[in-house]
């Protein structure tokens, strides 16, 4: 049997000790006092176990009240209360019983089995009921560290993706014989997608596109990292140009060994991340276009009497060690030809009917559009479709080049 703290209290002034002594007698823990106002203080101090009303010999009112005046106590009330009662008043059991103002009854005159029986329970329950406290209590504990910890992760991927946004172009850089429109929407989380159009000299323009696995810190650090890397600046060692020892003393490295460095130095075995990639150089005087991609959602390439090509060279996703070959492709444009890079974001809208668009539902819109304003950007279009989204499922990234060679 398990032993506890058991406060007596008494109504009249019958000085009743034999429970005492039974109690006690089973290892119990017992004080006694005579009830009045003053005696809640004393239980909240002796912080009892449980309760026990002795009323033998009282007036049903005086127990009444005196059960309602504890229950009020916001710092007794959840303590056990058991009322001795007699076995013949069934109707006051009742009330005290269905006012919820006792958790129990001990009939007199009293048994000591019963007696027994009842204060062991109410002590288990009373256990159990304190267990469940101290594990609601630990629980808020850990909800509030929690809480805490998830505040101090949303603050870190707020600057993260701050920082991720500040290395999008802002505005895009004037580049001869070519007009460029672009959109960039986050999805809210940090992501990978990330982008740049630059000058390599003074008649080839540079353009990349990336998409790194998944969201989060790493993908936004690995995106920095190609942020910083793909520069076209000779002397910080770029992949995009190497030193020659002969006028203009540097060279345009080809898109494809571009792709074959970036898979080689961002190995996945390294960084547990791939991405995909569209790199391109076009020569701003003829229209040529090389470019290689890595897995990257295949460009489209609108000419400009509305016939619509794919830029699909075959590569494989940058970082594994496998692919070692990237198909480069090259392409001659046509003036007023169109050229729209995307993410796969951009596969991830819904349309009008909150289905999901695929590549064939975008050549299709494209050619619609095309058909109706040839004249407006293509970004225009599909800033509209995100829009009205109810939420992005991820970055949306869209960069639009139309060729436009003066006479």
């Amino acid at each position: 049997m398990k032993a506890g703290k058991i406060l007596i209290l008494e109504i009249n002034n019958d000085d009743a000790q034999l429970n005492k002594q039974r109690l006690r007698s089973w290892g119990h823990e017992v004080v006694q006092y005579k009830y009045d106002q003053s005696t809640h203080y004393q239980i909240i101090a002796e912080k009892p176990d449980i309760i026990f009303l002795q009323s033998q010999g009282a007036v049903f009112y005086d127990v009444l009240k005196c059960c309602q005046d504890l229950k009020m106590n916001i710092r007794v009330k959840d303590i056990p209360l058991l009322v001795q009662i007699s076995s013949d008043d069934y109707l006051n059991k009742r009330e005290l019983l269905y006012l919820e103002l006792v958790e129990d009854c001990i009939t007199e005159p009293i048994v000591p089995a019963e007696l027994k029986a009842k204060v062991s329970n109410w002590l288990e329950h009373a256990a159990l009921k304190e267990r469940l406290r101290q594990s609601h209590q630990a629980l808020e504990e850990s909800i509030q560290k929690v809480n805490r910890q998830r505040s101090e992760i949303d603050h870190h991927l707020t600057m993260a993706a701050r920082i991720q946004e500040s290395l999008i172009p802002k505005n895009i850089i004037q580049v001869p014989r070519c007009s460029f429109y672009s959109i960039f929407q986050p999805s809210g989380k940090v992501g990978g997608d990330i982008y740049d159009i630059f000058m390599l000299d003074h008649e080839h323009v540079g353009l990349y596109m990336v998409d790194v696995m998944g969201h989060g810190v790493a993908s936004s650090m690995i995106a920095v990292a190609l942020s910083e890397l793909m520069v076209p600046d000779v002397s910080r060692g770029t992949p995009l140009k190497k030193e020659v020892d002969h006028p203009p003393y540097y060279e345009i490295v080809s898109p494809g060994n571009v792709i074959q460095y970036l898979n080689k130095r961002f190995s996945f075995s390294k960084y547990q991340h791939y991405f995909t990639i569209f790199y391109m150089v076009l020569n701003t005087h003829t229209g040529l276009l090389r470019y290689c991609r890595g897995a990257h959602p295949e460009p489209l390439l609108i000419r400009n009497d509305h016939t619509i090509e794919t830029l699909n060279a075959y590569g494989t996703p940058i970082g594994f060690e496998f692919s070692q070959e990237h198909e480069e492709g090259k392409v001659q444009l046509n003036p007023g030809d169109r050229l729209l890079i995307y993410s796969d974001g951009l596969l991830e809208l819904e349309d009008e009917k909150r289905q999901l668009i695929d590549y064939d539902e975008v050549i299709n819109r494209v050619k619609n559009y095309q058909k109706s304003d040839t004249r407006r950007p293509l970004t225009l279009f599909f800033k509209k479709m995100a829009d009205n989204q109810k939420s992005l499922k991820d970055d949306l990234t869209l960069v639009e080049m139309v060729w436009e060679p003066t006479e």
